[in-house]
């Protein structure tokens, strides 16, 4: 969630846009995607775990750029900023800002998580494994786990999953 939040505050401050975050770890501006993170853990016998972050950020393209089937879907940060941001620039603003994000508490982190949180309070469907659920988005927990209430009023928490799109 860390790279998610200092992708996004990379995203403000350089244009000022107000991207959304959408669990667990996509960027959306005008309910399009912008951008993904993805996060693999390492695991190696006698050493500390590895984190490796890849960010995926669409960053120059037009519209025509985009395959015909992504174009509702996707944008760039050219189009819903009206300028380029040069590549070196983004990565320089990100790096700083997952810097900063990383010497923030996890709660802290969760609660700025929420604040920008495009699904909460929404019905959203997850797909986890084999299985698809829908239901209520009310919360992600301290964990980072996406709280859905069912429609038998139970709740369910997700480690991951893939929420369905737009947000």
């Amino acid at each position: 969630m860390a790279g998610s939040l200092a992708a996004a505050d990379a995203v403000r401050g350089l244009t000022g846009l107000e991207p959304l975050l959408k669990w667990p770890n996509d960027l959306l501006v005008k309910n399009r995607k912008l951008a993904g993170l993805l996060v693999e853990t390492v695991a190696r016998p006698g050493h500390l775990p590895l984190a490796i972050l890849g960010l995926g950020l669409n960053l120059a393209q037009q519209a025509a750029d985009f395959p015909r089937e992504l174009r509702p879907t996707a944008v760039s940060l050219r189009q819903a900023a009206g300028r380029t941001i040069p590549r070196a620039q983004m990565l320089a603003a990100f790096l700083d800002a997952l810097s900063n994000r990383l010497t923030q508490s996890p709660g802290e982190i969760i609660g700025d998580f929420s604040l920008h949180w495009g699904q909460q309070g929404r019905t959203i469907r997850i797909r986890s494994g084999e299985q698809e659920f829908a239901g209520r988005a009310e919360q992600v927990d301290e964990s980072g786990h996406l709280c859905l209430r069912l429609p038998d009023g139970s709740t369910r928490s997700f480690a991951s999953g893939e929420t369905d799109f737009p947000a």
